[in-house]
């Protein structure tokens, strides 16, 4: 098969080889991959940047051998442990390593694509999606007004229909103007162009922070005197440890306020994905596309992503 690999940390080792087909081992399965998408976190894996990152993803080189982690295809052999009728499904989820022609998956972390739903539709839901759904949950949004920030992007455009479909009483993106309308037309009763007015100006019951462009100080402010942040995207920060200095400054300055902070990590279960399946189905939820790329233009798909301009998300395909 076709696959993705990379020897060493950089963009540039980045090279299209071939690799043999794998047998899944027990609880797995092999997916045949119709569309897989890109994340932020596959840029850092691949870059080794922050340098921190390498503490559990190898020290010197990557430890894993193809990139990507996010995809949508079809079972196409299983594992010992996992039923024989699987074999066929459209699923999406986290595989080990998505930019390739096939994958193997841990089936607990998969999830049947709802019909009529496209697989360029569902493969940008795991880490994305997930994500999104899990800030919202946190955010306890439930008759309360909520601003997103980065409302345009992978997770923030998920987030702003989960918070409609969650109970928000109104729901403001933030963004840049040139995508104003396209976060307007996800469900947004406001949206914001930060590049003209500031949104810390109106109080927000929680605010769901996907673009770390604001200090913490800054983001209380633009909070109820109960409200809550809920940080997604924290600013990159340096070279060594990246954004941990100021989440650790941030989660310091609320500890002294009335107002609260929640950081947590993105865990793709079948349970999250199914969820989000389920969103799908209703209608209210919907994956908007920027760019689409084929595997041989990987490296360009990450450069795209680099830019910080993607709207959406950005797939690959084998």
């Amino acid at each position: 098969m076709k696959a993705a690999t990379q020897g060493n940390y950089g963009l540039d080792s980045i090279q299209l080889n071939d690799r043999p087909v794998l047998e899944p081992g027990p609880g797995q399965v092999r997916v045949r991959i119709e569309t897989s998408s890109i994340n932020p976190a596959d840029w850092h894996l691949s870059t080794g940047r922050p340098w921190f990152v390498r503490l559990t993803d190898g020290l010197r080189r990557p430890n894993r051998d193809v990139l990507g982690t996010d995809a949508a295809g079809i079972i196409e052999d299983v594992g010992p442990g996992v039923a024989p009728e699987r074999i066929g499904d459209r699923v999406f989820g986290k595989v080990q390593g998505a930019f390739a022609e096939t994958a193997l998956a841990d089936v607990d972390r998969l999830a049947l694509i709802p019909e009529r739903v496209p697989f360029e539709e569902a493969c940008g839901l795991p880490i994305a999606g997930v994500t999104a759904l899990q800030a919202v949950q946190k955010g306890e949004v439930a008759g309360r007004t909520v601003l997103i920030n980065g409302a345009s992007g992978g997770v923030g455009h998920y987030a702003i229909q989960i918070a409609r479909a969650l109970g928000a009483t109104r729901v403001t993106g933030v963004c840049s103007g040139r995508n104003v309308e396209m976060v307007r037309s996800l469900g947004a009763d406001e949206v914001i162009d930060y590049t003209v007015d500031d949104f810390t100006a109106t109080p927000h019951d929680v605010i769901i922070d996907c673009a770390g462009s604001r200090k913490g100080s800054e983001l209380r402010d633009g909070l109820s005197p109960d409200g809550r942040v809920v940080m997604v995207g924290p600013k990159k920060g340096g070279p060594i440890l990246g954004p941990v200095p100021s989440m650790v400054a941030m989660m310091a300055g609320f500890a002294v306020s009335k107002r609260s902070f929640v950081g947590f990590v993105a865990d793709e279960t079948a349970e999250r994905l199914t969820t989000l399946a389920d969103l799908y189905s209703d209608g209210a939820l919907r994956t908007v596309v920027s760019r689409e790329f084929a595997l041989p233009d990987v490296v360009s798909a990450f450069d795209h992503l680099a830019t910080g301009r993607a709207v959406g998300k950005v797939l690959i395909r084998p």
